[in-house]
């Protein structure tokens, strides 16, 4: 009887790792007749939404698919409870930021540091980007409001890029604050580079969790905010 129990169950899952195989199958066929010819699929999963596949692109964009691939859902899935609506996409980008910020080297990073230490966010920026220009010209108003800021790299046109190697430069000085801020002023140093270079980790950290842009910062916690903040506000976000 045992043995008869377990070809069943033997065979239940087959059956059901075949019904899933052919679904993602399915959806891949569908989709490559639908997304932009330069984008790839990444990964087809299980989402949190019963009967529906989570869909992530080359360029870290998600959506949501029916199993049997007849309907697709853009944007975040909110779960009904007695109390409040909980928002189960951002629950899952808060932990996957959070792991990340476990990897990071601190050691790696050029610290902005305040007289009383109240916050600490994290920060991925690149010297030829307007926003994160505005953000660290205005630095003293974060420290002001207690705020740590910690630097990691993210030169968005890539590590074979200019931007990478002026980044480098500030990364492998010994007077790393006062490189990047005047990278960030438009002042021209020497290219420097270094056995230790941490650019390409922090690179692919950002990576890791489908950031796209700069400044992205990232609180404690792991909730993330893509584009440039001011301090006021962002003390609203930490509190």
């Amino acid at each position: 009887m045992k043995k008869i129990v377990s070809i069943f169950l033997l065979l239940f899952i087959f059956g059901c790792a075949q019904s899933k195989n052919d679904s993602i199958d399915l959806i891949e066929e569908k989709l490559s007749n639908i997304i932009p010819i330069e984008l790839n699929i990444e990964s087809i999963s299980d989402s949190q939404l019963p009967n529906f596949f989570e869909v992530k692109l080359s360029d870290g964009s998600f959506f949501y698919v029916q199993q049997d691939g007849e309907y697709l859902l853009l944007g975040d899935i909110f779960k009904i409870t007695n109390e409040e609506l909980i928002n189960l996409s951002r629950e899952k980008n808060y932990s996957k930021a959070k792991a990340m910020l476990k990897k990071i080297d601190e050691a790696s990073l050029i610290k902005f540091s305040p007289e009383e230490l109240k916050y600490k966010i994290y920060v991925f920026t690149d010297v030829d980007c307007g926003f994160c220009r505005k953000f660290h010209s205005q630095i003293k108003s974060y420290l002001d409001e207690g705020i740590e800021v910690n630097y990691l790299a993210f030169p968005r046109s890539g590590t074979q890029s200019e931007t990478y190697k002026k980044m480098s430069t500030a990364w492998c000085s010994a007077n790393k604050q006062e490189i990047l801020t005047g990278l960030k002023k438009d002042i021209n140093f020497e290219n420097k580079d270094c056995l230790n270079n941490p650019i390409k980790t922090h690179y692919e950290l950002a990576k890791s969790i489908d950031i796209q842009g700069t400044p992205t910062i990232i609180s404690q916690s792991g909730f993330t905010i893509p584009g440039y903040i001011d301090a006021k506000d962002l003390i609203e976000y930490l509190k």
